[in-house]
């Protein structure tokens, strides 16, 4: 067995600002809250605690030193701290050495410093959990824990004997502590006799993918002493992203320009473009015109914005549709097979210039793209043209942390929405895809699919 379960500190104490008086506020990456006042018992287990970790026994006394009011004022104090993410809870192995540093990320977290250190039956570990290098720690979490777990090189091993099969308490030994706090923390979760944990048959939990799940709660929310929004993490590394990532006004394929005015005076009303806008599979070729006309009223460059003299005022694109913080990373790309004026192939789109490069010719990697989408969407046939969509992801990462990817599929969404709204507009047929190939499309057009992915696909035809 290990020894008792430490308690420390997580967070920085400053000074509080001027209108604060005296006190002191306790800071982490994310919460803050204020430290103890002078001469009370929960302050003296709090000072004990900036000398360094300490088990709940020690710190228990020193609050009680004032009776059981004062215990209780510390233990109020601790589980409000607890909640904040400003303490942790740390294991040490019979050597003394660190063995695993337990972060609350959730109000719900257990006190493990004054939780018995008990498990029964046989463990595994959840199918939700994910072990990962964090900086130089080996981090294992889950979306529906209430703890993040820093594990020792020995305790990480520990935990892979749980991840190909339930161990049973009985074969735990030295390890039943960790095992005891795991479960109670929600990475090790209870196997029944059938092989089945309650996460596995759950009508609530067992529907969700575990990564559907990680993406959903680490962008809805910042958990524990992690930061998510617009935090511009990447400011005081690196300056913001250009605007845009090609450059713009180059000697491609110009595309004809619409009449504006003639297309504000004269267009369908929005009302019955809603009401008769539906996806359409079989698709009948395109000419350069209607793709000029449509690309210009979707996702054409209406106004460049240069960044400004702060360093988080970075530089910004205007376009026909909204897009999370003005940032635009969305790229325009295009697979042709069918379009009257211009040869079928891969090209991007010039969103400044109006015009399109060719990436690719045609041949079968811009193959592989057309059929992947007329096998997705089971269309009769390959569509005339493929919209792409692409993302230069560091654009959004360089503002938002934690919910970047979950901004960059609803931007997708929203192109998805004007592109068929304006489809239908123009009596030109759409169908936006579920899933595409962004392997497929990095070895179409080059690029890296970690640096420019495809997001997003939709089929465009008359």
């Amino acid at each position: 067995m290990n020894g008792p379960v430490h308690v420390a500190l997580r967070g920085e104490v400053i000074a509080a600002p001027a209108e604060h008086g005296d006190a002191s506020v306790l800071v982490g990456s994310r919460s803050a809250m204020a430290v103890p006042r002078p001469g009370t018992p929960e302050r003296r287990a709090f000072d004990l605690l900036r000398t360094g970790p300490a088990d709940a026994a020690t710190l228990d006394a020193v609050a009680e030193e004032s009776g059981a009011l004062g215990l209780a004022r510390w233990l109020r104090w601790s589980r409000r701290a607890i909640e904040s993410g400003l303490i942790d809870f740390r294991r040490f192995a019979q050597d003394g050495s660190p063995q695993a540093v337990f972060v609350p990320v959730h109000a719900d977290a257990p006190d493990l410093a004054h939780a018995p250190a008990s498990s029964s039956g046989r463990l595994r570990l959840s199918r939700f959990a994910s072990l990962a290098r964090q900086g130089d720690a080996i981090v294992l979490e889950s979306p529906i824990a209430s703890m993040r777990v820093e594990l020792s090189l020995g305790a990480a091993a520990t935990v892979l004997r749980f991840a190909d099969r339930a161990v049973a308490s009985d074969d735990l030994q030295a390890d039943a502590d960790l095992a005891a706090d795991l479960r109670a923390a929600g990475l090790l979760v209870e196997v029944h006799q059938d092989g089945l944990a309650r996460e596995d048959r759950d009508p609530v939990q067992a529907p969700w993918e575990p990564h559907d799940l990680r993406l959903h709660v680490r962008s809805r929310g910042a958990r524990g002493d992690r930061p998510g929004g617009a935090t511009f993490r990447f400011a005081d590394v690196c300056p913001a992203p250009r605007a845009l990532r090609h450059t713009a006004g180059s000697s491609g394929v110009a595309l004809p320009r619409p009449d504006l005015a003639a297309l504000l005076a004269e267009d369908v009303p929005l009302a019955r473009v809603m009401e008769e806008r539906t996806s359409r599979r079989a698709l009948g070729p395109l000419d350069l015109p209607r793709l000029g006309e449509f690309l210009f009223r979707t996702v054409r460059v209406r106004r460049e914005i240069a960044a400004g003299p702060e360093p988080h005022d970075y530089p910004r694109l205007d376009r026909p549709h909204p897009a999370a913080g003005g940032i635009s990373e969305l790229i325009t790309y295009l697979a042709v097979s069918a379009c009257e004026g211009i040869d079928a192939g891969l090209y991007r789109y010039d969103s400044v210039g109006h015009r399109l490069d060719l990436v690719t010719p045609a041949g079968p990697l811009v193959a592989r793209l057309l059929d992947d989408a007329r096998r997705a969407s089971g269309a009769p046939g390959v569509p005339p043209v493929l919209v792409i969509l692409a993302a230069d992801v560091a654009r959004l990462s360089w503002k938002y942390e934690g919910i970047a990817y979950a901004l960059l599929l609803k931007n997708v969404g929203v192109v998805y929405q004007s592109m068929q709204l304006v489809a239908t507009a123009m009596g030109l047929g759409s169908c936006p895809l579920g899933g595409g190939d962004s392997e497929a499309f990095a070895t179409a057009a080059g690029t890296d699919p970690l640096e420019e992915p495809s997001v997003g696909e939709l089929m465009l035809g008359a």
